[in-house]
């Protein structure tokens, strides 16, 4: 494909797409990206915040033929993610390590309490949690029991709360957690890992309960607070049952459409959501159908993509090209980016960091002074030259000699905005009185487009039609191919 074509590749640096409410941002550059990653074959994984969105992504699937392909997560048939069984249980290197358990964990964790640490959390607490999660996920394991919230939530709550229970009969008879443990110890007789169970042992039978008593409350309350969220109602069907759709079937060619809106579930829909992002993204990184870098190409959706935001987005996306995940990202502004990343600098740091790992940046209208002066720096300044000219004319008076004229010029140079700020503000914005066509300034870092000779260019969507304006010069980023 010749010309200015958005290729696979471009598709798999990132894209992140800012506007204003009514901008056109879903309805125009999001609309012409969506139908070709569809129309190309990519599978796909799609975050809801808006009720529309899942009715969308149905309307797409079938104007592009892939109707068959879209999986309703959340809605329209009994589907499962056990998250726990599936990274305790699936193949390949590092399956089943704790450790790994461990941090899938903490990752839902951080999305239940609204990522505490990048918010300037004390750092003691969730080392404790990943403490207690290490243990708990170690104790099943070594005595061979399936790892899930449920088995997780009954160690737990078995644990003895002081020392002089630990000798009691009574408690043993009843506690969970001291089963396993015997259980642990009679499978790690004379093999490699009795010295990590008499580890596991003495953490719950010897630091646990001498934790003062507020200290362990707290640990055990974050914990249990996270676990019964998922274990009950609707999460629980969703994440708690035998498993029938994973990751793997993204990688495959399925577009899995997380159908719990943000704005009808809430908290429950944000946990849902990231959790399947964050799950596909670690998913991606160990794929092994890729070993030529040409296998099929998958996206992550994500509008309002605030919502859905965390502290391993931009770690993921700095080798997501390698993978062929294309991650695209709709936000209303910069502000909004950095505050759900936690606010304050490091949350501003996370920002950036992504957003610099975002090979393609589009700028619908947008009124934020902070994303359209982010727009300007982005696409920088240019030497510019100003002429001037001047008359001047003098008359005699009283019969004096003296009248005449005079005329001077001049020119100076001035390095300055390729694009004001401002600018941003007048694209238009779609819908009747602009004959359902939105603007945008399309930025992709590394390439000169065709018109403009710059990494940027000014692109018109049609709203109406299944692709952009033809008479843009960027047309091609609604044609991504498979190459």
């Amino acid at each position: 494909m010749g010309g200015d074509a958005w290729r696979v590749k471009d598709a798999c640096e990132g894209t992140i797409i800012f506007g204003g409410t009514g901008s056109g941002k879903t309805s125009g550059s999001g609309s012409a990206i969506a139908r070709s990653f569809l129309a190309a074959g990519f599978g796909g994984l799609v975050l809801c915040a808006k009720p529309e969105e899942p009715a969308l992504w149905r309307a797409y699937a079938s104007e592009t033929g892939r109707g068959s392909d879209i999986v309703m997560f959340g809605s329209g048939g009994p589907r499962s993610f056990n998250f726990m069984s599936y990274e305790s249980q699936r193949s390949g290197a590092g399956a089943g390590l704790t450790e790994n358990l461990v941090t899938l964990f903490m990752e839902v964790a951080s999305i239940g309490s609204g990522d505490s640490r990048a918010r300037g959390g004390d750092p003691f607490w969730e080392r404790a949690m990943r403490s207690l999660i290490r243990n708990c996920v170690d104790v099943l394991v070594m005595a061979g029991e399936p790892v899930s919230l449920h088995a997780m939530f009954d160690v737990v709550r078995g644990a003895p709360t002081e020392l002089a229970a630990v000798p009691s009969q009574e408690w043993r008879s009843r506690s969970a957690c001291w089963r396993h443990l015997e259980t642990a110890r009679e499978r790690a007789l004379a093999t490699s890992w009795a010295i990590d169970c008499r580890e596991v042992a003495g953490y719950w039978l010897s630091h646990f309960p001498t934790l003062g008593e507020k200290t362990r409350g707290s640990i055990v309350a974050m914990f249990s607070t996270l676990a019964e969220a998922l274990m009950r109602g609707k999460m629980r069907e969703l994440f708690c049952e035998e498993t029938s759709l994973t990751p793997e079937d993204v990688i495959g060619g399925k577009v899995v459409v997380v159908d719990l809106p943000v704005k009808e579930w809430s908290e429950v829909g944000r946990m849902a959501a990231v959790l399947w992002k964050y799950s596909l993204q670690k998913a991606v990184e160990r794929r092994t159908d890729n070993g030529d870098g040409r296998g099929r190409p998958l996206f992550i959706w994500a509008d309002e993509c605030q919502h859905f935001a965390s502290r391993y987005d931009p770690m993921f996306q700095a080798t997501a090209r390698s993978s062929r995940a294309a991650s695209v990202y709709l936000t209303q502004n910069y502000p909004s980016l950095a505050s759900a990343l936690g606010g304050g600098s490091e949350g501003r740091a996370l920002a950036d960091a992504l957003l610099g790992n975002m090979g393609t940046k589009v700028f619908h209208a947008n009124s934020d002074r902070e994303t359209n002066q982010f727009a300007a720096d982005l696409v920088g300044r240019r030497l510019h030259f100003l002429r001037s000219a001047g008359f001047g004319s003098s008359i005699g008076l009283g019969g004096q000699q003296g009248a005449g004229s005079s005329m001077s010029r001049g020119r100076s140079e001035s390095m300055d905005y390729e694009i004001q700020p401002m600018e941003l503000s007048s694209l238009r914005k779609g819908g009747p009185e602009n004959a359902y066509t939105s603007d945008a300034l399309v930025f992709q870092n590394g390439r000169l487009w065709t018109s403009t000779a710059r990494a940027w260019q000014k692109v018109a969507f049609r709203q109406r039609s299944h692709g952009m304006d033809a008479e843009a010069p960027a047309a091609s980023l609604a044609r991504a191919t498979l190459r």
